[in-house]
């Protein structure tokens, strides 16, 4: 009995490090922009609204530039809140991006990105917890050439949890921004959308979803490119003891990328072990490693094949907890930026004199 109550203890200690930021979720190698398909972070309502049922009364700010991509070497700054109302909740969120749209735009010079934008966010439990969220980004600008740039974007998600079951649906419904290198440049995002659910069953989640992305560059022609990604997988927690818990997850993912001279396509099977113990009572840290195994191919438009080097990828990261106050961030690397996911900037060395990037702070009420 009396280790019963210290486990359960334990894990509600470990609990309060569901309120986190993009630096846990990076340093336990899920994805910053979405949260995980199976580790409990607020991170996640980002890919499944529902999720904000289980994960509000706080304000997070993530620090950052005011630059409009974001990356673990240069973060953007972003932040919002969530609140309660009775059997209901409600969220606003500034300054997210989902970075793919950003990332293809990226390759057509002088559009303008993603601004400025905006998540609503609403959920509610009715025996079934649901959950939505509106996003919208505008901006211009008539100032810097001889014609206006401007970008708009809408997006939809929708999401529900039954019991150990998720389902969950993003929609990007229009993203297009005109104006480039003349004003007659278009870059025009089609619907897209990433569709997909996780069932937990005997200690394990099991997931997959479905993404697939169009966009199109017009100018004197018109370029098309059509995205898809199959992901299925699974992930497992093991709690070692009352203050520690390792993190494993296995999944296949096939990748498509169509353009006029064919189609790109790969096929990997990523691994991830991750760690996460309260150091003390002030101090949580965590890490992972990941790796493609069995599966690492690539094949281009001419057929050929090949294999990704080193795919092996570590990250660390700490919380400094003072008590509803939490502070996240990414350790262990040299750069001028240390950030995850970035070959060049992690180093290995821990450097006590820029300890902590991807800064996020978490304010629970």
């Amino acid at each position: 009995m009396k280790r019963q109550t210290l486990v359960i203890a334990g894990l509600a200690l470990l609990s309060t490090n569901a309120f986190a930021s993009k630096a846990r979720v990076e340093a336990l190698g899920q994805d910053g922009v979405r949260g995980s398909e199976f580790i409990s972070d607020s991170r996640n309502v980002f890919r499944n609204p529902a999720v904000l049922n289980d994960t509000k009364n706080y304000l997070v700010t993530e620090w950052g530039t005011a630059a409009t991509t974001d990356t673990a070497a240069a973060p953007r700054a972003e932040g919002g809140f969530f609140r309660e109302a009775g059997s209901f909740a409600y969220g606003l969120y500034l300054g997210n991006s989902n970075g793919r749209d950003d990332a293809n735009r990226s390759g057509a010079a002088e559009y303008l990105n993603q601004t400025n934008a905006m998540d609503l966010f609403f959920a509610g439990d009715m025996g079934v917890k649901w959950g939505a969220k509106l996003h919208y980004a505008s901006s211009k600008d008539q100032q810097t050439g001889a014609f206006e740039r401007k970008n708009t974007a809408f997006g939809l998600g929708l999401g529900a949890v039954m019991g150990s079951a998720e389902a969950y649906l993003d929609l990007d419904l229009s993203d297009k921004s005109n104006g480039a290198a003349a004003a007659s440049d278009e870059w025009k995002l089609k619907p897209s959308f990433l569709v997909g659910g996780s069932y937990a069953w005997e200690g394990t989640t099991f997931f997959a979803n479905y993404e697939s992305s169009k966009y199109e560059v017009k100018t004197a022609t018109t370029a098309t490119t059509k995205d898809s990604t199959i992901t299925v997988g699974a992930g497992r927690i093991m709690e070692i003891n009352p203050t520690a818990r390792v993190f494993t997850d296995a999944k296949v993912v096939l990748d498509t990328t169509e353009v006029a001279a064919g189609k790109t396509k790969s096929q990997t099977l990523p691994v991830t072990l991750g760690m996460e113990a309260e150091a003390t009572s002030w101090l949580t840290l965590r890490g992972s490693v990941a790796q493609n195994v069995i599966l690492n191919n690539n094949k281009n438009a001419a057929g050929k094949k090949s294999t990704t080097n080193n795919t092996t990828n570590v990250n660390a990261g700490a919380t400094l907890n003072f008590g509803k106050l939490k502070v996240d961030g990414v350790i262990g690397t040299t750069g001028g930026n240390r950030g995850t996911g970035t070959t060049s900037q992690e180093q290995g060395v821990l450097a006590t004199d820029n300890l902590l990037t991807r800064v996020g702070v978490t304010y629970m009420f």
